[in-house]
């Protein structure tokens, strides 16, 4: 999972930094750092259920390696084993039309490291695997690209847009459908990333969606933080506008 971003009409502040693309033979990766650390965004919003220790939460979310270090996928977080449904439809879709967002959904689980498993390809979202489908108890993560040097901005580039409000559906592989209202964003530094909540297996079922953000250090071609958003189940959603800048 990466995150870049630029956009000055973003609802929660300026403090991200874009990521020019610099043309030329290797040097492609230098070309999408400046978006992001023009919208940092604020946190928003009230938490669905109270932060809670968990039994197999992971150690940590992390920022994907660079593409050198990570030939194919992004080292996210340290993740659990959890329990999982294998009766419970998988989800295959995702669509937020506040933020134009209608992608795909494949199952991502863990990396010889530990960490969760992040599509390459920055037009499709992760479903976390090892823990609940959508609409199960507990936290169901969904993570995918802000930004991937050398392919260019990724399906959650607008993910700092949401707020509380915001619905969005997830499409299952039954043809099923289950509609989801934000209630909450926050970004972590990476190293205060909730991650027994972020990763929950009990309680009250919600929707993570998770990727980079906050400042690009340039040194490790890194993103220092981590944007979360939170969601619960919701009835349909009304017809909403596209507020990408």
């Amino acid at each position: 999972m990466t995150s870049s971003e630029s956009s000055p009409q973003s609802r929660a502040g300026v403090r991200a930094a874009l990521v020019l693309i610099v043309a030329g033979p290797v040097l492609i990766l230098a070309g999408l750092v400046i978006l992001l650390a023009g919208r940092a965004p604020g946190d928003v919003g009230m938490l669905p259920v109270p932060p809670a220790s968990g039994p197999s939460a992971p150690a940590g979310l992390m920022e994907p390696a660079p593409p050198e270090e990570a030939a194919g996928s992004d080292a996210f977080p340290s993740t659990p084993r959890s329990r999982l449904s294998l009766t419970a439809p998988r989800p295959a879709a995702l669509r937020i039309p506040a933020i134009g967002v209608d992608a795909p959904v494949v199952a991502v689980g863990v990396e010889e490291d530990g960490s969760m498993e992040v599509p390459y390809d920055v037009d499709t979202v992760g479903w976390y695997r090892p823990g609940p489908s959508p609409g199960g108890a507990g936290s169901a993560v969904l993570a995918a690209h802000v930004d991937l040097a050398g392919r260019g901005p990724g399906v959650f580039f607008y993910l700092s847009e949401l707020a509380p409000g915001d619905v969005l559906t997830v499409g299952f592989d039954d043809g099923t459908e289950a509609n989801f209202e934000v209630m909450a964003r926050r970004t972590y530094d990476r190293e205060s990333l909730p991650v027994d909540f972020v990763f929950a297996t009990d309680g009250p079922p919600f929707l993570t969606l998770v990727t980079c953000g906050g400042a690009f250090d340039p040194s490790t071609r890194r993103y220092q933080s981590n944007v979360v958003v939170y969601a619960v189940p919701a009835p349909a959603p009304e017809p909403v506008g596209d507020r990408r800048a």
